[in-house]
C-alpha cells in the first residue's frame, strides 16, 4: 500500500490519548457530582444513563475517527498496466561523446552544448518515441525506443566522454546502430546524428547512403567551430593538458560541416550548426512535423490507484451508527411508588 499524504498517519497517535480521556470521563462526572451531593445518591442520579452504550458510542466515534485519518491519508494501492494506441514517429538520437567533445570553442564545450540541444528537442516531443545512441569508437543503444522522455533525459544527463571506452570518432556504426534500433517498427524513421563531423574512420557518408536507400532520414547537428580548439585533458592531480599527436603537437580539433552536410543531404535530410539560441532544433521539429505519423501500441503503468472513499464512507457509516446510540435509558418504575 502506498500513501498520498502519509504524515497524516501521525494523528493515529491522537486515539491512545482520546481512549483515556473518554476512559476517565465517568471519574471526572463522579468528582463533579460530589461537590453538590452526596455519593450515596450517584447511582440515583445514574439510573436513567447507560454506561454500556456510552462505552460503545465511544469506541465506535474513535474507529469512525480511525478511518477519517486514514481516509485523509489517501490510501492508494492497485497497480495495473494500460495498452494504448499512439501516434509518432521512432527518433534515434546519436550522440558524439568523443574527446574532441571537450572542447572548449563553445562554451562551456561541445558535449555541454549537444546534451542542452537534445534537452530542448526531447521537451518539445509530443507522442514520438525516442533511442539515446552514445558513440564514439564504436556505439551502444543506451536507451530504447521509448516514449517516456524524463527517462531519456535522466539518461542524457549521465553521458560524458567516459561513456565509450573506445576512443576514436565512428559516425558509421553509429549510424547503424542507430537504424537497427528501429527494429521491426514500421513508422517513419529519423534519425538525428549530433557531432562535430570529425569521422575517423570515414564510414559515415557510406552508411547513410545505405540507410537513406531504406527510408530513414537523418539530421545532422553540427557542434564546434571552423577554426577549432584544442581538446583539454584533466589529469589525476586536476591539471589540464592538452591532447597531442605522435609529433607532439597539439591537436586542434575542428567542425567538419562538409562531411555532416553529405551525411543528412543522402538521406534528404539537412546539416545545420548549433547556435546559441537553438533556432535550428524547431527548424528540425518543423521539419518532422510534416512526417506521417504511424500508430503504435505503448504501454503504460498506473501505480496506484486513490482507494481513500472506502475509508471515507466507513468512517460516515459509522458516525451515523454513533449517533443513533442513546445513553439514556428507560427506567421502569413501579406503580405502586
Amino acid at each position: 500500500m502506498n500513501w498520498g499524504s502519509p504524515k497524516l498517519l501521525y494523528l493515529l497517535l491522537i486515539l491512545p490519548l482520546l481512549f483515556v480521556l473518554l476512559s476517565l470521563t465517568g471519574l471526572w462526572r463522579k468528582g463533579r457530582f460530589s461537590k453538590f451531593a452526596e455519593e450515596k445518591f450517584y447511582s440515583y442520579f445514574l439510573s436513567e444513563f447507560s454506561n454500556f452504550h456510552w462505552i460503545l458510542k465511544n469506541i465506535v466515534f474513535v474507529l469512525a475517527l480511525l478511518f477519517l485519518i486514514i481516509a485523509a491519508a489517501r490510501p492508494r494501492w492497485g497497480k495495473e498496466a494500460q495498452i494504448v494506441t499512439k501516434e509518432g514517429l521512432d527518433i534515434a538520437i546519436c550522440i558524439d561523446v568523443s574527446k574532441s567533445m571537450e572542447a572548449t570553442d563553445i562554451k562551456p564545450n561541445r558535449l555541454q552544448r549537444a546534451k542542452d540541444h537534445i534537452s530542448l528537442f526531447i521537451d518539445r516531443l509530443n507522442g514520438d518515441r525516442i533511442a539515446l545512441i552514445p558513440f564514439a569508437g564504436e556505439s551502444f543503444v543506451q536507451l530504447p525506443l521509448t516514449d517516456d522522455y524524463a527517462s531519456a533525459k535522466m539518461f542524457l544527463s549521465l553521458l560524458d566522454t567516459d561513456t565509450v571506452p573506445v576512443m576514436g570518432t565512428n559516425i558509421g556504426y553509429a549510424l547503424e546502430t542507430a537504424y537497427n534500433s528501429f527494429q521491426d517498427s514500421e513508422t517513419n524513421k529519423v534519425i538525428i546524428l549530433i557531432s562535430d563531423g570529425e569521422d575517423l574512420e570515414q564510414e559515415g557518408i557510406d552508411m547513410a547512403k545505405k540507410i537513406g536507400q531504406q527510408g530513414a532520414v537523418i539530421y545532422t547537428l553540427g557542434v564546434g567551430s571552423y577554426e577549432g580548439s584544442p581538446i583539454p585533458i584533466r589529469k589525476s592531480n586536476n591539471n589540464i593538458e592538452y591532447a597531442k599527436d605522435e609529433s607532439g603537437n597539439v591537436v586542434i580539433t575542428k567542425l567538419d560541416a562538409k562531411s555532416l552536410t553529405e551525411i543528412a543531404q543522402v538521406t534528404n535530410g539537412r546539416f545545420y550548426r548549433i547556435t546559441p539560441h537553438q533556432a535550428e532544433i524547431f527548424e528540425i521539429l518543423k521539419a518532422i512535423e510534416g512526417l506521417e505519423r504511424e500508430k503504435f501500441e505503448a504501454r503504460e503503468f498506473v501505480r496506484y490507484r486513490d482507494k481513500y472513499h472506502y475509508f471515507a464512507a466507513i468512517a460516515l457509516f459509522l458516525l451515523a451508527i454513533e449517533f443513533l446510540f442513546l445513553t439514556k435509558r428507560k427506567v421502569v418504575k413501579s406503580r405502586y411508588l
